[in-house]
């Protein structure tokens, strides 16, 4: 019961994510700048949490501030996640996910994660020395690609580029200790409703692989198709159910 438990909390709160990285990286001294009219400080997005089509909570996804790390002006960004009131009688979750993302390069500087479902506790925290390519996890030191990204701060990366369909984005992203490469598909544009509004969106699909080899279920997330790439739908299927989470009011 206990490894189900587990397996519904990772499911409840997963993030699938994307992308990151150059292939060649310039000296410290010269970091990267990328163009960014999608996002900035005072962005909230709240999301309904849908397990098995019904409402079983609720995912704020918000950039609270600028502040500093190492030296750097870096985003504060979070996302949290609460089941509802009738969800919490059968499995309560109260997660907070935080990434700190250099506002000029949007990559990664640190992570951490506060996990909480049912009786799971974790409280994880990594590190990014992008000066070094270096990441710090628990007792652990891993090598990492040139502007690695995390669960989170990949959403924000990807919303600053162009897409189109057919185009297929290969990722380097790091997540509790390991790295991945992470596959990228877009789709194509179709309707979506949400209690947002209705928009044409862009369908993506997500896959995660390390060594190689499928990690988990395929996801799909919908991106609004403007410079703001705004994330209105997610999904993400296995044998437990389909967890989808629709975005239920935004705030700029």
């Amino acid at each position: 019961m206990a490894k189900k438990n587990r397996t519904i909390h990772l499911i409840f709160t997963f993030l699938l994510i994307f992308h990151s990285s150059a292939k060649n990286c310039l000296a410290n001294s010269l970091w990267r700048k990328l163009e960014n009219k999608a996002f900035t400080t005072g962005e909230r997005l709240t999301y309904i949490v849908k397990w098995k089509g019904v409402a079983g909570g609720v995912s704020v996804m918000e950039i609270k501030k600028i502040m500093k790390v190492s030296d750097r002006d870096v985003y504060h960004a979070t996302l949290s996640t609460r089941s509802s009131r009738l969800m919490d009688i059968f499995f309560k979750v109260d997660d907070l996910l935080e990434s700190y993302i250099d506002k000029e390069g949007i990559f990664s500087w640190k992570q951490r994660k506060r996990l909480r479902g049912g009786k799971y506790r974790a409280d994880r925290e990594t590190v990014y020395d992008q000066v070094n390519h270096q990441a710090y996890y628990r007792e652990k030191k891993i090598d990492i690609p040139c502007y690695v990204q995390d669960s989170l701060s990949s959403f924000y990366y990807l919303r600053t580029m162009k897409l189109q369909k057919g185009d297929i984005i290969t990722i380097d992203a790091n997540d509790d200790g390991k790295n991945y490469l992470v596959e990228v598909k877009v789709m194509g544009i179709e309707p979506v409703s949400t209690p947002w509004r209705k928009v044409e969106a862009l369908k993506t699909e997500v896959v995660w692989k390390r060594e190689g080899k499928p990690q988990g279920e395929n996801s799909l997330v919908w991106f609004t198709n403007d410079e703001k790439k705004i994330p209105v739908k997610i999904e993400k299927r296995n044998r437990l159910g389909t967890l989808t989470m629709v975005l239920q009011k935004a705030k700029f």
